[in-house]
C-alpha cells in the first residue's frame, strides 16, 4: 500500500483537505497538501487503541520497578550528600506537556525536596549553578552542558523528547538534539520511553504513533525520587534509598491494574463520544481548576496535556476558551487530582445545566470518605482514579504529611485510555480524528498546518 497521499480520499473519501502548500522544517521543501490524504486500504487493527495504550504505561512503570530502583537510589544519595555539603537541588522535569505542571509546588503531597522549575529554566537558573549542585532533568539544553561542564551533577531521565540512546541518528529536529543525554549525565535513570513520544499504532494513520507517554513516564521517576530523598532527609540519611521508590511504584502498578478493570465503562463512553462528534458535531472541552502556576496552554496539568500535545488529539479544547458558549450535546471533560474542587463541581454543575454530557476523572473521596459533595456525584459518567489519598502515598520521618501522590499518574492514564478508546470508535467508523504532530520529530512539521485544516472543517 503506499502511504504518499491524495486529495481526495480520507478513509472513506468523505473528507477533503485544504490548503495549497506547507514548508517542512527541511530547507526549501514544500509540502503541497493536494497530495496529502489518509490510506483507504489497510489492515484494521485487532488490539483497540485503549488497549494499546494501556499495556504500553503498565509496561513502562513496571520497567521502572524491575530495573531502576537501584539507579533512582544512587542518584538521590548523591543529591543528598551534595546538599549536606552546602549544594543545592534543582529539577527540571518539565517535558511531556502533563509534566510542566504535574510536580508544581500546591501539589497536595508535594515536599518540595525537588523543586521544579516552571514551564522551562531560565538562563539565570543555569548560569547560578555551580559545582557541588544537583540536577534532575528530563531534557537537554545547551545550559544543561555547561552546567555540567562546571562541574554539576546531573541525573538525566530518559526522554522522547530529547536524544538518549534509543534514538535514531538525525530522528529529531536538530535543535531536539544538542548532546545525546548519557553525555551530559552523570547517571542516567531509564523512563523505559520509546524515541517516539507516541505509542499507539494506527493502520488508518501511518505518519506517527498516537497518544503520548512521555510525561506520565517521568513523573514515574520523579516521584520515586521524591519519595527517597525526603526520606534521606527526614532520617539524616540513614533510611532506605530504595524501600520509598519501591513503595510508591508497587502502588502504582497496583493502582494501574485497578483502572485497567473499567476497560468496558471506557468503551461505552467512548462509543457515546462519538455518536455526539459524528451526530451532534459536539465540542471536546476540558477543565481542570487551575494551579498556581504560569500559565502554558492552560494552568492545569490535565488540560495541558489535552491541549497540543504531540501525538494528542486536535479536538480536545480548554473549557474556559468556549465556557460562555456552550452548547448542549457538547462533552466536558473535568479531569481532577482531589475530589470536591469548589471550582471544578462548578463547572459540572453549569455544563449539565446547558445539556452538556459531563464526565470526569477524579478520586471518589478523600482518605476513604466519600460523603457530601463530590465532583463524581455532579456528572453524568465518572471514572475512579482509585487514589483518594488527601496528600501523597509514602510516609516519611520528618514529614506532617505523605509523599509522592499518585492522582495525577493515575488520572492521566483514564485521560489517555479514554481518549484512545474514542478514537477507536471513530476509526472503526471510517472517521479519523486529526492529532497535533510531534514536532520535536524530524520530518514531522509538515503535518501541523494539514491536520489543523482538517480539523477546522470537520470538527474532529
Amino acid at each position: 500500500m503506499k502511504n504518499i497521499l491524495s486529495r481526495r480520499g480520507f478513509l472513506t473519501g468523505s473528507a477533503a483537505l485544504y490548503g495549497s502548500t506547507l514548508f517542512s522544517t527541511k530547507k526549501n521543501q514544500v509540502v503541497n497538501a493536494e497530495e496529502i490524504t489518509f490510506p483507504k486500504n489497510f489492515t484494521p487493527h485487532k488490539v483497540s487503541f485503549m488497549d494499546q495504550y494501556y499495556k504500553r504505561l503498565l509496561e513502562i512503570v513496571k520497567g521502572i520497578r524491575e530495573t531502576q530502583v537501584d539507579n533512582i537510589a544512587k542518584a538521590m544519595e548523591k543529591a543528598y550528600e551534595l546538599k549536606r555539603k552546602g549544594g543545592r537541588i534543582f529539577s527540571h522535569c518539565v517535558y511531556g506537556h502533563y509534566a510542566m505542571f504535574a510536580g508544581s509546588r500546591d501539589r497536595p503531597g508535594q515536599p518540595w525536596v525537588l523543586p521544579q522549575c516552571g514551564i522551562t529554566p531560565s538562563k539565570e537558573e543555569f548560569d547560578s549553578m555551580k559545582k557541588g549542585d544537583f540536577l534532575l532533568t528530563n531534557y537537554v539544553y545547551r545550559g544543561t552542558i555547561e552546567a555540567h561542564k562546571r562541574g554539576v551533577y546531573v541525573a538525566g531521565i530518559t526522554n522522547s523528547y530529547c536524544q538518549f540512546y534509543k534514538t535514531p541518528p538525525e530522528a529529531l529536529e536538530p535543535g531536539k538534539r544538542p548532546a545525546p543525554l548519557e553525555e551530559v549525565s552523570d547517571i542516567v535513570i531509564d523512563s523505559q520511553v520509546d524515541w517516539r513520544n507516541g505509542v499507539v499504532d494506527a493502520p488508518q494513520f501511518p505518519f506517527f504513533k498516537l497518544f503520548p507517554q512521555t510525561g506520565t513516564a517521568s513523573m514515574m521517576v520523579y516521584w520515586p525520587c521524591t519519595a527517597v530523598l525526603a526520606n534521606l532527609i527526614g532520617t539524616k540519611g540513614k533510611g532506605s534509598s530504595t524501600e520509598p521508590s519501591e513503595q510508591y511504584l508497587d502502588m502504582a502498578i497496583n493502582r494501574f491494574q485497578m483502572i485497567g478493570t473499567d476497560r468496558p465503562k471506557m468503551d461505552w463512553v467512548a462509543k457515546k463520544w462519538a455518536d455526539l462528534v459524528l451526530g451532534k458535531k459536539a465540542r471536546l472541552l476540558v477543565y481542570g481548576h487551575p494551579q498556581d502556576v504560569e500559565k502554558y496552554a492552560s494552568r492545569n496539568l490535565f488540560v495541558n496535556e489535552a491541549n497540543t500535545c504531540s501525538n494528542g488529539t486536535v479536538i480536545a479544547k480548554p473549557y474556559e476558551n468556549y465556557a460562555n458558549d456552550l452548547r448542549p450535546n457538547d462533552i466536558v471533560l473535568i479531569g481532577a487530582f482531589t475530589s470536591d474542587n469548589a471550582d471544578e463541581i462548578k463547572v459540572a454543575r453549569h455544563a449539565k445545566e446547558v445539556g452538556a454530557y459531563t464526565v470526569a476523572f477524579c478520586p471518589y473521596g478523600t482518605d476513604g470518605n466519600s460523603s457530601g459533595v463530590q465532583l463524581f456525584k455532579e456528572v453524568d459518567t465518572a471514572f475512579n482514579t482509585y487514589s483518594d489519598e488527601s496528600a501523597g502515598v509514602v510516609a516519611v520521618k520528618g514529614f506532617k504529611e505523605k509523599v509522592s501522590p499518585l492522582t495525577g499518574v493515575t488520572g492521566n492514564l483514564v485521560h489517555w485510555m479514554l481518549t484512545a478508546q474514542w478514537v477507536d470508535h471513530m476509526a472503526r467508523r471510517g472517521e479519523m480524528p486529526c492529532f497535533y504532530p510531534p514536532l520535536h520529530e524530524e520530518g514531522k512539521r509538515k503535518y501541523w498546518k494539514i491536520l489543523e485544516d482538517l480539523f477546522s472543517k470537520r470538527g474532529y
